[in-house]
């Protein structure tokens, strides 16, 4: 299944921000939010889904890893791509009082933030199924605890030429559905680099390294080993 096809013309406007940071609340909770004067830039996240993909499993993964300087990443992915919108398939209001928490300010505004433990949750959800796929994390005892799901909106135009049109609200959506149509495609395109572990894409379906530099370095490291062997041949 490929998404292009599936969600034809698919235009999701989002804003994203040049910068953010993670602030405590008078409420409780860490939020991801705007920086101090950040600038904001509305762009279609649909454009290209392999890459947003591969960048949201290379998060999940050095989450999952338990990187430490997750705050970092989590600041960098927002500043490339945006917030999540979490819960915004589902229709919450927002609100313009001051004194909320920033999840439910308007919607990609400077006043919006994510939780940033919800934020995490989700990239981290997204690569335990990823591993469950590559046969790396088996779900039990359960085995639907590893399932994705979400809310898929749609419009049909009224009139003599009626059109489907697809309605995703949320920048979450747009890497689901993307990682969905690929993950279950006959030539999976999201690979894993056989010498640094990075997720990357790529349709190619003997493409092995996320870029030349790993490959070289690769090479380089089973020529000394095998150098290092021929030269004591008792070594194991």
């Amino acid at each position: 299944m490929d998404f292009k096809p599936m969600f034809p013309s698919l235009n999701v406007l989002w804003t994203r921000w040049s910068a953010y940071h993670i602030k405590p609340h008078q409420w409780g909770g860490e939020y991801l939010i705007p920086a101090e004067g950040a600038t904001d830039l509305t762009y279609n996240c649909a454009e290209q889904p392999g890459p947003l993909v591969a960048d949201a499993l290379e998060l999940g993964r050095q989450l999952h890893m338990g990187a430490p300087d997750k705050n970092r990443l989590c600041s960098a992915f927002a500043a490339r791509y945006g917030l999540l919108g979490l819960n915004a398939e589902k229709g919450e209001g927002s609100t313009e009082d001051p004194n909320v928490p920033p999840c439910y300010r308007p919607l990609n505004s400077w006043e919006y933030g994510e939780d940033v433990s919800f934020f995490q949750s989700s990239f981290v959800m997204l690569y335990q199924h990823f591993l469950t796929v590559q046969g790396e994390l088996v779900p039990t005892p359960n085995p639907k605890v590893m399932d994705l799901s979400g809310l898929l909106s749609y419009r049909l135009t009224s009139g003599p030429n009626p059109q489907l049109v697809w309605e995703v609200r949320s920048l979450e959506s747009v890497i689901r559905f993307a990682y969905a149509s690929m993950i279950s495609a006959e030539l999976v395109p999201l690979k894993v680099c056989k010498n640094c572990g990075k997720v990357y894409y790529n349709t190619h379906a003997k493409s092995e390294f996320c870029g030349t530099k790993c490959r070289n370095y690769y090479n380089v490291k089973v020529f000394r080993e095998r150098t290092k062997n021929n030269d004591n041949p008792l070594a194991t």
